[in-house]
């Protein structure tokens, strides 16, 4: 069909092979088109071409790459899931950016202490130093709640008594993060 060739009738075997009007099929994905079409076909249009990924520079079969693996290519650049984050991260690299993003909704750094407030990760500060007084309040009720009896023997009670010496405990942190306090003894009662 189409096919202009001319020439001697015992000559049409060598030239059917040939022939670019001859209905061919495509080695790989078994598509039938004309033969001139099998060379541009094979090179840009056959689903089962090698294609080498624009991102991580593997090779595979085009509709694989284009496909499923874009879906989980390693290299692949998309933004940032967090609402108002303006980056672009690749894949294999958002958990870690999600880790620092000022943009992530995390809970207050008190939330072990009861604080239930999430924020985004860059409001942190202000939310600590507008919030410091219930944070305490919180720390102190977690410490009374968890808080056991401690006996501590004092040696040459009745001689610090006298001279109205002070005990210091070291410092100690409420929670990781927390507010640093220490213990203070007063060996007259008093305070």
């Amino acid at each position: 069909k189409g096919c202009t060739w001319q020439g001697n009738i015992k000559d049409i075997d060598t030239h059917i092979p040939k022939c670019l009007n001859q209905v061919v099929t495509c080695d790989k994905c078994k598509q039938n088109m004309q033969g001139d079409q099998l060379e541009s076909h094979v090179k840009d249009e056959c689903v089962l071409r090698y294609y080498r990924c624009v991102y991580c520079q593997i090779v595979g079969e085009y509709n694989f790459i284009t496909g499923r693996h874009q879906e989980v290519c390693p290299d692949v650049v998309l933004p940032c899931t967090n609402e108002g984050c303006q980056q672009n991260i690749k894949r294999c690299n958002m958990e870690l950016h999600r880790q620092t993003c000022p943009k992530e909704i995390v809970n207050c750094p008190y939330y072990d202490m009861g604080c239930q407030e999430k924020m985004a990760r860059e409001d942190i500060d202000k939310h600590e130093e507008t919030k410091t007084k219930i944070h305490l309040r919180k720390a102190l009720e977690k410490i009374k709640e968890k808080s056991c009896p401690i006996s501590i023997k004092l040696t040459k009670f009745s001689k610090h008594k006298r001279l109205q010496n002070h005990w210091y405990s070291s410092g100690f942190y409420t929670s990781a993060g927390g507010y640093k306090l220490r213990l203070h003894l007063d060996a007259s009662g008093n305070g």
